[in-house]
């Protein structure tokens, strides 16, 4: 399958020495099937940096071959409890860290991100259990589905990434 990855520079080789934490699925290298994304990506990287142009990476990815080749992966096919619960996770403990190779599932964007932020003003010591939890997504699934998002979480994974 093609995955793409929105920046402000051609990426030849990703790194994940540049990537940042505190991220959906933490520290990794974010790719969508999605162009749409990717371009909206790029032009986000482009105004942050306040140069570059926008620039669509596109590379080749065999999840089936990555599996067979032991990679651990996590994937989330849409909002769920345990979707919320990893994002919010990797987003707010800093001695958070999983171990998967690669981990797919929906975007949490800015839409989302606000609701993320309201969520946890409302439950402030139980926005982690199951039933407040339950709650949010109820919330954010008014909002239809999101993109799909991979990331490529060691040096392991990303070697299963071909340039195109």
């Amino acid at each position: 399958m093609r995955l793409l990855h929105g920046s402000n520079v051609e990426v030849r080789k990703p790194d994940l020495k540049e990537c940042h934490s505190k991220n959906d699925f933490g520290r990794g290298f974010y790719l969508t099937p999605s162009w749409n994304r990717a371009w909206e990506m790029g032009k986000r990287r482009v105004s942050i940096q306040q140069k570059g142009e926008i620039t669509v990476n596109a590379f080749n990815f065999n999840l089936k071959k990555a599996k067979e080749a032991g990679l651990n992966v996590a994937s989330y096919p849409g909002f769920s409890v345990e979707w919320a619960r990893f994002v919010i996770r990797n987003r707010d403990e800093e001695f958070f860290h999983h171990n998967y190779d690669i981990v797919i599932g929906p975007v949490a964007d800015a839409i989302l991100d606000q609701e993320i932020f309201r969520f946890k003003r409302e439950y402030p010591k139980t926005y982690l259990e199951d039933g407040p939890l339950r709650i949010f997504i109820d919330r954010v699934n008014q909002f239809g589905s999101s993109y799909t998002q991979y990331c490529f979480c060691t040096d392991k994974a990303l070697n299963e990434l071909k340039k195109i």
